[in-house]
């Protein structure tokens, strides 16, 4: 009887860290991210393409533009890194749940 109420306590822990899904979140911040990056990258190619010495904003630019592909890449690496400890948590709360006979 003891083993099945710490079951439960832990069907319960893993049911709450099971509906926080930080993933999709992560995931949407770096698309949105790298479309941002893409755009602003087609921008600085287009003012050095054009311009024999770049304007002063450029640089900026450019700086922005680095960060977001910084940005973009950390989040999707946490995005993975969260998606595969969500994958963990739900494939031992579905195990859980069979072990205590709630699903068939």
């Amino acid at each position: 009887m003891h083993e099945r109420s710490a079951m439960e306590q832990e069907l319960s822990a893993l049911a709450d860290a099971a509906r926080k899904r930080r993933s999709a979140d992560l995931f949407l911040r770096a698309a949105v991210e790298g479309s941002c990056w893409a755009l602003l990258a087609g921008v600085c190619g287009k003012l050095l393409w054009d311009s024999r010495i770049p304007p002063l904003f450029f640089w900026p630019l450019a700086f922005v533009d680095l960060m977001l592909l910084w940005d973009a890449v950390r989040r999707y690496r946490d995005g993975r890194a969260s998606l595969r400890r969500e994958v963990k948590v739900e494939a031992r709360l579905r195990e859980l749940r069979a072990a205590l006979g709630i699903d068939p």
